[in-house]
């Protein structure tokens, strides 16, 4: 009986653990962040400080996350993605805070990522953040270029796929995109994994070589597990159906899961994912379902003047539209 409770027990924590990792998938920080502060236990597990450091990380609330991430560590000394978190918060401290700073809070960050990677030695984020930040940090704060190549190329030795993905960052860093994308298209797997598609697509998108991107997101939205990697890949074809006048049945279909998965979250790009739409229906004919996205835009304050200036202009476009097929539908007057 006492085997019976603690399987149920377990299985209970599980299914909570699910519900808020997909709150956390869909962007619904408030709600989440609302949901575990009522819950007295949650300091005491490690995986919901998890999903709340992730879900502060991913608003850029990164000295909530610090906060949070100090008292973790100190209870779960040996968790090593909580360690990650931590070093990743504090490195993104470092970059973003004041000069004084910046140089301990840096090399806190780089002990604590090591850590994380010496209590799992599979632990790629971390390994990939470490990389990054030697690679892209000024020597005085910690950077070490030659570390970085160094750390690529064992990691390849190790995994070929995430060598990969750690030397395309390096190219990048080092403001080399075409070689990167060289990089890539030559050494990709096959079949190839989601994140070196997604590193693909945005490098073929920032290159503006715009079917090989949509194509790459497309691979990438088929074969993704992770939610956050599929959904990103979905807006991204709805955009460049639109910016590259690519497939406009593809890009709708795209936007419309992006917008039903998201819908009633924080993700801060549904504003752009709602006007991509309207603009593909609008493009495909459909006036009304152009004219009722563009209703919803209405009331969204968007610090945006391209964003504000195509919505104006769809605007305009649609009632320009809708007018005249008005006069086309009425009868001239004897």
């Amino acid at each position: 009986m006492k085997v019976l409770l603690l399987l149920i027990a377990s299985s209970l924590a599980n299914a909570d653990l699910s519900h808020y990792e997909q709150l956390l998938a869909k962007s619904q920080f408030t709600e989440l962040e609302q949901q575990l502060i009522k819950l007295p236990e949650y300091k005491q597990d490690d995986g919901l400080i998890t999903i709340y450091a992730r879900a502060l990380i991913n608003q850029q609330r990164y000295e909530d996350a610090n906060t949070l991430l100090n008292f973790a560590i100190e209870q779960f000394p040996n968790n090593s993605e909580l360690n990650y978190l931590a070093g990743l918060s504090k490195i993104h401290l470092a970059s973003d805070g004041n000069i004084f700073s910046a140089k301990d809070r840096a090399k806190r960050g780089e002990l604590l990522l090591k850590k994380a990677i010496s209590l799992d030695a599979k632990h790629y984020a971390a390994k990939q953040a470490l990389i990054d930040f030697y690679s892209i940090a000024p020597a005085a704060a910690g950077g070490d270029k030659e570390l970085a190549q160094t750390m690529a190329e064992q990691l390849a030795k190790d995994n070929p796929s995430q060598g990969l993905l750690a030397q395309s960052r390096i190219l990048i860093n080092n403001k080399k995109p075409n070689e990167a994308l060289s990089l890539l298209t030559t050494m990709m797997p096959n079949p190839p994994t989601v994140r070196l598609l997604m590193r693909k697509a945005q490098l073929e998108n920032e290159l503006a070589i715009y079917d090989d991107a949509f194509n790459s997101y497309k691979q990438a939205a088929e074969h993704a597990t992770d939610l956050t990697d599929k959904y990103n890949a979905l807006y991204h074809i709805g955009r460049l159906a639109v910016i590259a006048d690519q497939d406009a049945t593809i890009g709708i279909s795209a936007l419309q899961q992006y917008l039903e998965f998201y819908q009633d979250s924080e993700n801060k790009i549904l504003p752009w994912a709602t006007l991509r739409l309207a603009q593909l229906m609008y493009r495909t004919g459909d006036n009304y379902e152009a004219g009722l996205l563009v209703s919803k835009l209405t009331t969204v304050q968007i610090a945006d003047e391209n964003f504000n200036l195509i919505l104006l202009s769809l605007t305009s476009a649609i009632k320009s539209k809708s007018g005249q097929a008005n006069s086309d539908s009425t009868p001239e007057q004897n």
